[in-house]
């Protein structure tokens, strides 16, 4: 989010990061995000994993009339779908072929996964080995997933490329041009 936040030429001073490694603690703080954004802005992104489609997860996570200093946006099946969109980035950080990376990532089923599996077929052993659990593991990621994305998203990533094959990424940029107009 912060990435996109800068990308999107918005002067907004980011206060705090929450992490909720999850969106089940998203949404149980949800309320609370809505009473804070009564004194501060707020922006919450959620992947919509599972759930069937945006619509139902705004109303499941009853974030239908949200106050105006919230935006509450969805990752479509999940922001993993939003880096592999810059295929060509994601192709040379994981060095991969191009044509291993789907070109309609938010349509994968599990994003997250298909994103592990273009890792097993990087010619970096040791960047494969990083990234994917190892073997018998309980583990959906590996030691060093978040770490090799975070500098992937950070010095790597095209935001404008992505937006090409991610509709709810060029959605997303957007509501943030427009959120809390100055």
């Amino acid at each position: 989010m912060s990435r996109l936040i800068l990308f999107s030429g918005r002067n907004f001073t980011i206060n705090r990061v929450f992490n909720a490694r999850g969106n089940a603690r998203l949404k149980d703080g949800m309320t609370k995000f809505r009473a804070a954004s009564r004194v501060l802005p707020h922006i919450v992104l959620t992947d919509l994993d599972r759930c069937p489609c945006p619509p139902e997860l705004i109303n499941n996570w009853k974030a239908n009339q949200l106050p105006p200093q919230l935006l509450f946006r969805i990752a479509v099946r999940e922001v993993e779908a939003w880096l592999m969109a810059d295929r060509a980035g994601i192709a040379e950080f994981l060095h991969i072929d191009i044509s291993k990376v789907p070109h309609a990532p938010e349509t994968e089923e599990d994003p997250k996964r298909a994103l592990i599996n273009l890792a097993r077929k990087s010619r970096k052993k040791r960047l494969s080995q990083e990234i994917v659990p190892e073997v018998g593991s309980s583990a959906k990621i590996g030691v060093l997933y978040n770490t090799h994305f975070v500098n992937f998203v950070n010095s790597f990533w095209d935001i404008e490329q992505a937006c090409l094959c991610a509709p709810s990424l060029t959605r997303t940029l957007s509501r943030i041009s427009t959120f809390l107009p100055e």
